[in-house]
């Protein structure tokens, strides 16, 4: 059979449709200070202009060679020194940048720029033009999310270099959140908003979404195992802020402990504030500032708060729940 590209099922089967989720993906946990450190050094050894985008990935130990910190998600630690522009192009895969350090560096999403701060959530959705610069005194980093994996499994993907290295800028800065980020959407869309289709908003700040915890926080009791969890959400849908990409902000209270839960999305989770600990499976991983790990599919998940911990995460929650294939257990 095989020179005919025949391959009995009955030796797969159990393989290709377990009974439970059996990802390749594992626990793990990346201290911000030795990838801090790695990351510096590669500032010193390689320019912006050279390397497009300075960027080294979290590459899960459970997938080793692919590029991927989940089976359907990428992540990477990216620095825009002083001075740098990392410069315009656009993709299929959607995007997503986390603040880590440094303030006043930009993200320009089809000409509008975003002024980046300590854990802003800034969008860059599939198919738009988009770059980045520094014209800061300091560093910046961030951390990437996409669906690259995904993409690289439907052999999709694509990538376009803009002809200038910055696109030329159509609105000032913040005009997007002033229109879509407080309850509010235009009243007739201009070229610009119809520009952005079904991505009206790529600004979530730390600002505003932290606030937006306390206030949950000041009259709620904490749910047993997410403790204060909200999702961010895309305004003209109500749903994930991208189509393949879920993310949300989490607040353990100090001395919590959560109940065990689990879900089939593959997460990725940052701690923002705080100090505690996080059972993922039958890993133990002590949590600092900045500190990234991941949650494979349907591994158990809890957190004991030794500080005030708040978190943000991002998952495929998204494309799980468009192919009606989402669950968790609480």
């Amino acid at each position: 059979m095989a020179p005919h590209g025949l391959k009995p099922l009955w030796e797969v089967l159990g393989k290709l449709v377990p009974p439970h989720p059996e990802p390749q993906t594992e626990p793990h946990r990346w201290a911000y200070g030795p990838m801090r450190a790695f990351l510096a050094e590669a500032g010193d050894l390689i320019s912006a202009e050279k390397a497009e985008r300075r960027v080294l990935i979290l590459e899960n130990p459970g997938l080793e060679g692919q590029s991927a910190i989940t089976g359907s998600l990428y992540a990477g630690l990216q620095l825009v020194l002083p001075g740098e522009v990392a410069p315009c192009h656009r993709h299929a895969p959607s995007a997503l940048r986390f603040v880590l350090e440094g303030s006043g560096a930009h993200t320009s999403v089809n000409g509008e720029k975003v002024l980046m701060a300590p854990f802003d959530l800034v969008l860059t959705p599939s198919g738009l033009w988009h770059d980045h610069g520094n014209l800061s005194e300091e560093p910046m980093v961030w951390l990437d999310g996409l669906d690259i994996p995904l993409l690289l499994s439907l052999e999709c993907g694509w990538a376009e270099t803009y002809a200038e290295t910055v696109f030329p800028e159509t609105r000032p800065p913040g005009d997007t959140l002033a229109r879509a980020g407080r309850g509010l959407r235009p009243w007739r869309p201009s070229q610009h908003d119809e520009a952005l289709g079904d991505q009206p908003l790529f600004h979530y700040p730390y600002s505003e979404w932290s606030v937006s915890l306390d206030a949950v926080q000041a009259v709620e009791s904490p749910d047993e195992t997410h403790g204060y969890k909200l999702e961010f959400v895309n305004p003209k849908t109500g749903g994930a802020v991208m189509k393949t990409i879920s993310a949300f902000a989490q607040r353990i209270p100090k001395g919590f402990k959560t109940s065990v839960g689990r879900s089939s999305a593959g997460t990725i989770m940052v701690l923002c504030e705080g100090s505690g600990v996080a059972r993922v499976g039958k890993q133990r991983f002590e949590l600092s500032p900045r500190d990234v790990f991941v949650v494979p599919s349907w591994q158990e998940l809890h957190f004991e708060a030794d500080e005030e911990m708040t978190l943000f995460g991002f998952s495929d929650r998204a494309t799980q729940e468009a192919l009606g294939l989402y669950r968790e257990t609480n």
